[in-house]
């Protein structure tokens, strides 16, 4: 067995014990190369483990720059997908907490149009008992008036 041989079937257990993910570099001094290293971040509280896989890049590499992988290429030019999700997900964040005050102040003007929906209701119910007592008043009076010129 060579001494560079790591076995990638059966992945590392981490200070945590939990079982490492097999992972691939994407920084321009290692691109390409393979490490387990600990599921959780360790700014999120995560053990740190961290072990290569696959041995140090070769001098070539860094002899002839023109002959760097597709993942160097787009790391250089800005565009490793890694980075690209991560900004399309802190956009998508700061757009649903737009969207979340947005759903909030609706919400609370929504109330609002309710109550006031109510008391428009309450005084037009109001109104309209006000016109039926005087509608009623009337026609008591001209039923009164009616019956004394009878009499």
């Amino acid at each position: 067995m060579s001494k560079n041989f790591a076995n990638i079937e059966v992945p590392d257990l981490c200070y945590c014990s939990e079982f490492c993910p097999l992972r691939t570099s994407r920084t321009l001094s290692n691109p390409g190369r393979r490490f387990f290293g600990c599921k959780v971040p360790k700014e999120n509280g995560g053990c740190g483990y961290f072990r290569w896989i696959d041995p140090k890049p070769s001098i070539f590499v860094y002899q002839y720059p023109e002959v760097e992988s597709s993942l160097m290429i787009k790391c250089k030019d800005g565009e490793n997908p890694y980075d690209r999700l991560k900004q399309k997900l802190k956009d998508t964040e700061q757009e649903r907490n737009t969207l979340c005050e947005k759903l909030k102040d609706s919400d609370e003007k929504l109330i609002a149009l309710r109550q006031k929906l109510k008391k428009v209701k309450l005084e037009r119910e109001c109104a309209k008992l006000k016109l039926n007592r005087l509608v009623l008043f009337l026609l008591i009076v001209l039923t009164v008036k009616w019956f004394f010129n009878i009499v």
